[in-house]
């Protein structure tokens, strides 16, 4: 028998306990974090409006759409909030009747997102009990609950046979009491938070929250490999948030460098600075180090190549660096002992940040016209681009032609076929058809490069 939970777990959570090799975990879908979601969506935010259930995303539109002016809709669009904030608001919550908050939050040490003021989120929470009541809001979640049903059945059923909960603890030393709480994002689509919630004990429960992303041919949610990714490296945020916060004063001014150097890659992932990508850092070399001892070293080598392709160019470097505290736990028997040698790690790789990315990521070194050329003989019919490394050669849609021109088979020389008029300017941009940026071989995305140029007048006739 599982031991059961030693805080008072809300009733909001729709699950059971369970333990794993020493771990005890809950897992279901949370109507605090669903009314939150709601909330958010009714209010505008686009990453609360991505949800990938079918008949859960008509049937929320169909519920909730006579509500959008209603106040407490209003004031969720008033505080300009977003992202992981509402999830680590509902996590604090009792239960959706209520919305009394579990702990006080003026109490030191509650991790509200750090922009949020308590008494404005009272007077948020005031609307939002009235907005439950007036929605009929548990009525809604009785009309779901044959959907939410299947879907805690299949996440418990995948989390039991397909992921090992446990590792987290073992492979990170022992924590204060915790236990984990894996929560299906249903309105929420491809967008993943994590939370934690601290008791007045000190006990905690620390929220992985992947949204649903992928259903099946009946529209339930899929929970597979790709899911358990996303699941690890939330619940690798979380574990490792205390010992990231000692430490950050120390790697604050090199993560800032390597931050700015691939700035505009971490801002379209919604990275907006420095901290949040040294977090992001981390939890992901965590997640790589999960596959490494799960799955082994090649498809941990994939895992690496991926983050490469999302800019993090010095994740190999970070795995390695986590490799020698997985063998050396005699010497580091917790996470945070090790956390010294990461500073270490960020202060030394900074200053190579630039030799990464010049050996990462592509680049255009040459084109047949010259950026910004003038005077360019509108007789030309082809502009040749050669890039830094082989490119992939074919696009999304399958086709390795855009506009006209064509890669080479070596996938460093791209040769675009043109028709060009005279005394015109040109701004053509390097990219797919459709849209998407070229990526390396290895799926590392061209920064945005647009070749500009002015052609010359026609030539004049020539005379009999």
């Amino acid at each position: 028998m599982p031991r059961r939970f030693a805080v008072a777990v809300p009733a909001a959570l729709l699950c059971a306990a369970v333990a794993a090799n020493a771990q005890e975990w809950r897992s279901g879908i949370d109507s605090r974090i669903e009314l939150m979601s709601i909330l958010f969506r009714l209010a505008g935010n686009r990453e609360y409006h991505q949800c990938r259930v079918p008949a859960y995303d008509k049937a929320v539109e169909k519920y909730f759409a006579p509500y959008r002016d209603h106040e407490a809709v209003q004031l969720a669009r008033s505080l300009a909030m977003g992202f992981e904030a509402p999830v680590k608001l509902a996590v604090y919550l009792r239960d959706t009747e209520s919305l009394e908050e579990r702990v006080p939050f003026v109490r030191p040490g509650v991790h509200l997102y750090p922009a949020w003021d308590p008494a404005r989120v009272r007077v948020f929470l005031a609307a939002a009990r009235r907005f439950a009541a007036e929605t009929n809001f548990q009525g809604f979640l009785r009309s779901q609950q044959p959907l939410y049903d299947a879907t805690n059945a299949r996440l418990q059923a995948f989390l039991r046979d397909q992921a090992d909960l446990g590792w987290f603890a073992r492979f990170l030393g022992p924590q204060p009491p915790a236990y984990l709480v894996v929560v299906p994002g249903m309105a929420n689509g491809a967008p993943s938070y994590a939370a934690r919630f601290v008791d007045e004990s000190g006990t905690q429960e620390i929220y992985a929250v992947p949204g649903i992303s992928k259903v099946d041919g009946a529209g339930l949610p899929v929970f597979d490999s790709a899911w358990r990714a996303v699941l690890v490296n939330e619940l690798a945020h979380v574990y490792l948030s205390p010992a990231v916060a000692k430490f950050a004063a120390r790697m604050q001014k090199p993560v800032r460098q390597m931050y700015e150097a691939v700035a505009p890659a971490m801002q379209q992932q919604s990275y907006g600075d420095s901290r949040t990508v040294l977090n992001q850092s981390l939890s992901r070399a965590v997640a790589i180090e999960y596959v490494m001892e799960h799955e082994g070293p090649e498809a941990a080598r994939i895992a690496i190549q991926k983050e490469n392709s999302r800019s993090f160019f010095w994740m190999a470097g970070l795995v390695d660096l986590l490799e020698s505290y997985r063998k050396g736990r005699d010497h580091y028997p917790t996470f945070d002992s090790f956390m010294p040698r990461v500073a270490q790690f960020f202060n030394e790789t900074a200053p190579k940040i630039r030799e990464l990315t010049d050996r990462l990521q592509p680049k255009v070194v040459a084109t047949s016209i010259p950026e910004g050329a003038r005077d360019v003989d509108p007789g030309t019919k082809q502009i040749v681009i050669r890039f830094s490394m082989p490119m992939g050669r074919v696009g999304p849609n399958k086709s390795s032609k855009i506009s006209g021109g064509r890669f080479d088979t070596t996938g460093m020389v791209f040769t675009i076929t043109v028709t060009l008029e005279p005394e015109r300017d040109y701004a053509i941009p390097l990219r797919w058809s459709g849209g998407q940026t070229f990526v390396s071989a290895d799926g590392v995305p061209l920064p945005a490069v647009t070749l500009r140029f002015h052609t010359a007048p026609a030539p004049s006739p020539k005379r009999p």
